[in-house]
């Protein structure tokens, strides 16, 4: 199976690194310091003990590297209208399209019961360019657990003492040959990759984590662990999950919180968010996807959600003060 991974940061990196060592066929669409650092040194993963390097085959361009079995995007969402035109080459007629990023997907919408018709989701994809260029009926659901860091390009260290895992599911539901495949070959390389019959209900459950987390860690500069044994900033972020889930439950999504878990600073990494990374690193951040098109959906359908109201102001008033945000 010829897999197709675009993007080389903390994500992409991980799941190449496993997947070429398992002997899986790879091909990286990457730039930049990360293209030349795997030109140049090939690609090293840290995990759980272990150390190792690959060669992997890496571009700039789709077009060199040529169609795929599947693709999967972990670049973050801001980028994902320019890689829908860009990663054309890499699609034949079948081609799975995998988007392994956080919050909600352009795709939502798409076979969702109640959804007032099978369209984009315009916070996420305003004038349909990755609807167009991708095209729903490719899209494989997907949720990111695999926390992990780029130490310097061509580098990427797990930070979790738990194997990474990409959860995927069909956005209509159900399994499917395609599906059931991919997961196999990810489970081979040492991975985990469970297959769920309602990956929404997956999809909030992750999004509950990072919408309450991740803006107050930007807005503090707080590890996830430090947001935990602050009871201040732990009431902020329980508020915003309960908020959340009530925007999840006008979607007929029911997904429980486990609250004493949640509270509990050892259940937590000292890990930066990924949203806090991107801040360090001055890189537009997923505010779209993550916080605010959750507050679309809450006026949308009548729900309150005043605790991340305020937190989202000031996390876009912070993020348009340094120049990478725009909505």
């Amino acid at each position: 199976m010829r897999i197709g991974i675009v993007g080389a940061g903390a994500v992409g990196g991980f799941l190449a690194g496993h997947l070429a060592r398992a002997g899986t066929e790879v091909a990286l669409l990457a730039r930049g310091p990360h293209l030349a650092a795997l030109r140049e040194r090939g690609l090293t993963v840290e995990s759980q003990g272990q150390r190792w390097t690959v060669q992997v085959p890496a571009s700039d361009r789709a077009s060199d590297l040529g169609e795929m079995d599947a693709v999967v995007v972990t670049a973050k969402a801001p980028a994902l209208p320019a890689i829908a035109a860009a990663i054309a080459p890499m699609l034949g007629p079948d081609t799975p399209v995998i988007c392994a990023m956080n919050g909600i997907p352009w795709w939502y919408d798409h076979g969702r019961a109640g959804a007032a018709a099978d369209r984009t989701i315009a916070r996420l994809d305003p004038d349909g360019a990755i609807w167009r260029g991708i095209g729903p009926q490719r899209a494989i659901g997907c949720v990111v657990d695999c926390p992990a860091q780029v130490v310097e390009p061509g580098l990427v260290r797990h930070v979790a003492p738990r194997p990474g895992a990409l959860t995927l599911g069909e956005p209509k539901g159900g399994t499917s040959e395609r599906m059931t495949r991919l997961a196999a070959v990810i489970e081979a390389s040492g991975m985990k990759a469970p297959m769920v019959d309602d990956i929404r209900a997956a999809l909030w459950s992750k999004l509950f984590v990072n919408i309450s987390r991740s803006p107050l860690g930007v807005l503090t500069g707080a590890t996830e662990r430090e947001l935990a044994a602050d009871p201040d900033t732990l009431s902020v972020t329980l508020a915003i999950m309960h908020e959340a889930q009530a925007v999840a439950r006008a979607h007929g999504i029911e997904v429980a919180i486990d609250v004493e878990r949640q509270s509990n600073p050892q259940n937590r990494s000292e890990h930066r968010s990924s949203m806090l990374q991107d801040w360090d690193l001055g890189r537009p951040m997923e505010i779209d996807g993550i916080v605010r098109v959750v507050q679309d959906f809450a006026r949308a359908a009548g729900v309150p959600t005043p605790t991340l109201d305020v937190v989202a102001t000031l996390l876009v008033a912070k993020a348009r003060g340094a120049g990478i945000y725009a909505g």
